[in-house]
């Protein structure tokens, strides 16, 4: 027979109130821990989340977005190109024009607004690297024209990325050309004044129209627009003669010899032109020479002029 007393009943009645006292602090605490988990588990999916962004589609959209912003600047080099041509027809057809435009330039790009908004850059260069021309002519009695130094130091306009997820690509513009660079290739995208046409059976057409950029040398680099400033300068013909010539020799002097040598190749072919027969082309590191004999004798008809402008960009 057990016998409950006061002072034992007291007791137990104290040890209930210390459980049910203990299970609601279990109960609190269990709630803090399942959102402390909670919390970890949104935040390790948010972390995982904007990993997998980074990681696998930021760089194909920065990289489409460099793309398009490369095709923006080539755009922008071309109309300057457009605008050198025109003021040098301008000029051919009164030289004493006065003619000032700018052309803007995008330098950087490939921003993505809110997600990754860091552009690239780009460097804008003009008279950097250097372009000369020569050309000699012959008949039976020996040299009837040679442009001595006149062709030379003609200047360039470039453009260099600096891209970060894009391939880098340069486009000079250079005596009236318009290049792509690409790692080691290069090749003339848009045409410059140097044109050899077939004209009847025999006779051959030689026009040369050379483009002088006169400025001090530039360089700047920036990712937002800067402005090429172009000037009518002067423009004279060099050589122009109805007689006909039997050789013409044609050497440039530049940093990209093989988009030379192919333009060369290309522009002669078109003229139905035999290599090895009406044409030959040399290249070296630093020039390429089109050497271009008639089929019959004295039936190369050659006119060469200048243009001159004055270029600069901004300090």
């Amino acid at each position: 027979m057990i016998l409950v007393t006061a002072k034992s009943a007291k007791s137990a009645k104290s040890c209930l109130n210390c459980l049910v006292f203990d299970y609601n602090k279990f109960r609190v605490s269990g709630c803090a821990i399942s959102s402390v988990v909670s919390a970890i588990l949104v935040l390790g999916l948010i972390v995982a989340f904007t990993t997998t962004i980074h990681v696998s589609y930021i760089p194909a959209w920065k990289n489409d977005a460099e793309r398009s912003h490369m095709d923006d600047t080539w755009s922008d080099m071309a109309d300057l190109k457009s605008n050198i041509d025109i003021l040098s027809a301008g000029m051919v057809t009164n030289p004493a024009s006065n003619i000032q435009v700018s052309v803007p330039v995008k330098m950087g790009g490939g921003d993505i607004p809110i997600v990754s908004t860091g552009k690239s850059s780009g460097t804008l260069s003009v008279n950097l690297n250097d372009f000369d021309m020569a050309i000699t002519a012959y008949n039976a009695s020996g040299v009837v024209y040679d442009s001595g130094s006149d062709l030379f130091d003609l200047g360039s306009i470039s453009y260099s990325s600096k891209n970060n997820y894009y391939i880098n690509q340069v486009f000079e513009y250079e005596n009236g050309a318009l290049l792509v660079v690409q790692d080691s290739r290069s090749l003339v995208k848009l045409l410059p004044a140097v044109t050899v046409s077939k004209l009847g059976a025999t006779d051959i057409s030689v026009v040369v129209s050379a483009v002088e950029l006169v400025g001090n040398k530039r360089t700047k680099s920036s990712n937002t627009i800067e402005v090429v400033y172009l000037k009518s300068n002067t423009s004279g013909v060099l050589y122009s003669n109805s007689d006909l010539v039997s050789d013409v020799n044609i050497s440039v002097s530049t940093n990209y010899p093989n988009a030379w040598a192919q333009y060369f190749n290309t522009t002669a072919d078109r003229a139905n032109l035999q290599y090895g027969t009406d044409y030959t082309i040399t290249t070296t590191d630093t020039s390429t020479a089109f050497a271009l004999t008639g089929g019959a004798s004295e039936d190369i008809r050659l006119s060469v002029q200048k243009i001159t402008l004055d270029v600069w960009i901004d300090a």
